[in-house]
């Protein structure tokens, strides 16, 4: 992972996200970004993305501004290996690289206690028997969760899992199954989202945020 690349993201990318599009509908933004040391084919950046509905992010396309955030990717992330997408609730059998949520209920992401999982494919392991596990291990959480677990996305590809979960409270967390996740998968990272506020205006002078390898941020705006 080059320099430039968690100096973009830092100075950049992670506070533009936040100051622009608030302004069309942005409602809670937490990006990672993972370990410079990790296992070939786990994703170097990873973030949730909310909005206050799925029509107010794809009226951004709308707007100049909006087109020109959009376009701002390109000189960050690399194209076509970064993905995105909208999860779709959990049911009886997952796709590899789709994201799922877990429950039906309105989340805000901003507040509570949010942590995130990452793990990679162990290397005796299939692809199949990797996806298998975990979708047992999702439908599950799906079907008994744990009091005050009330919000949940994950993606599985052929090689790592993404998994997030958003708590009442970070003793409530404590009741999880998350810890679990390592017996199925390789852990690559596994922390809270911890509140970090960014300058709110556009014209502001503002070094952005430094030092971010390793970091999940529940970015406040």
């Amino acid at each position: 992972m080059p320099p430039q690349f968690l100096q973009a993201l830092g100075s950049i990318f992670i506070p533009v996200t936040a100051q622009l599009q608030s302004l069309y509908g942005l409602a809670a933004y937490l990006p990672t970004v993972l370990p410079t040391q990790k296992p070939q084919g786990v994703p170097d950046e990873i973030a949730l993305v909310f909005y206050q509905s799925q029509q107010a992010y794809l009226d951004t396309s709308l707007i100049v501004a909006g087109r020109a955030y959009s376009s701002l990717h390109q000189t960050v992330f690399a194209f076509p290996a970064s993905q995105s997408g909208f999860p779709v609730l959990l049911g009886s059998a997952t796709a590899l690289d789709q994201p799922y949520y877990l429950f039906n209920g309105a989340v805000d992401w901003q507040t509570g206690f949010a942590q995130v999982y990452v793990g990679a494919r162990p290397s005796a392991v299939t692809t199949q028997q990797f996806a298998s596990q975990l979708q047992r291990f999702f439908q599950d959480q799906q079907n008994q969760p744990p009091s005050g677990l009330d919000g949940a996305i994950f993606c599985i590809s052929s090689d790592w899992v993404l998994y997030w979960e958003h708590w009442e409270s970070e003793a409530a967390s404590l009741q999880g199954d998350i810890s679990d996740l390592p017996k199925i998968s390789t852990r690559v990272l596994l922390q809270p989202h911890m509140a970090q506020q960014v300058h709110s205006s556009l014209t502001a002078h503002y070094p952005g945020l430094s030092n971010v390898e390793s970091k999940s941020f529940n970015i406040l705006f």
